[in-house]
């Protein structure tokens, strides 16, 4: 994907950030055909006190504010969101078209945008709930296309998880999963069972306790084999 540099006015945006990147907001530029350099090219000669970090349309993709600064861009003087504000966030416009009174992204100025997004959640270790829009941080329509379709918003959101997906991912979120299951109190109906198993050295749980909601493993299944067969525990196996 092609990236080009514009860099906006100072007086466009902010100075370096003091908080960590920690959500990716989404907005239309409410134009028609107009293009990611035609954006980048306004904002580095007009002093008009908003920026975005990127501006993306069918071609690729114009850099406007660096990520280490911040930029102006969601900005209210009251917010729907609890915590995103523009300085821990990276601001995303996307450019538009409009046709029988309703906006509208072409599908090339969409993949381009779920690219960079893509790039951005992997460069500061997110995951696709830190992608917001407009509409989410403040209220304001934007990006329309995305608010007046809530569909449409859903599924660009699916599809940018499913680019996103890596082995590290899941692998957090089945860290995650496990240390939910762990916490989870087991059923009644065992009650007579477990207390069979553990009375007689079967089951002797670990630092994260007896962990009766967590999957059991091939490795800690032979250890309790090999318990029942009158063989001498090992390490923290169930």
């Amino acid at each position: 994907m092609k990236v080009e540099t514009i860099p906006c006015l100072p007086a466009n945006c902010g100075a370096e950030r003091t908080e960590p990147v920690a959500y990716l907001v989404v907005h239309y530029t409410a134009g028609d055909g107009d293009t990611a350099r035609d954006n980048g090219r306004y904002f580095a000669r007009c002093a008009v006190g908003a920026s975005a970090h990127y501006f993306v349309d069918e071609g690729g993709v114009v850099a406007s504010v660096p990520e280490k600064r911040v930029a102006w861009h969601c900005g209210a003087p009251s917010y729907r969101h609890r915590a995103c504000r523009n300085g821990n966030s990276i601001g995303v416009e996307l450019c538009s078209r409009r046709a029988a009174g309703r906006y509208t992204f072409a599908p090339e100025t969409v993949k381009n945008a779920l690219a960079l997004l893509q790039g951005l959640l992997g460069r500061y270790g997110l995951g696709v709930e830190a992608v917001l829009r407009h509409y989410d941080v403040t209220g304001k329509i934007c990006p329309a296309p995305f608010v007046d379709d809530q569909g449409a918003w859903q599924a660009f959101l699916e599809e940018l998880e499913g680019r996103t997906m890596t082995q590290e991912t899941f692998a957090r979120q089945m860290d995650d999963y496990r240390a939910a299951q762990a916490q989870a109190a087991p059923g009644a109906w065992s009650a007579e069972a477990r207390a069979w198993a553990e009375e007689t050295g079967l089951l002797r749980g670990d630092s994260g306790g007896m962990r009766y909601k967590n999957p059991v493993t091939r490795e800690e299944l032979v250890e309790i084999l090999y318990r029942m067969r009158g063989g001498m525990p090992h390490g923290d196996a169930e």
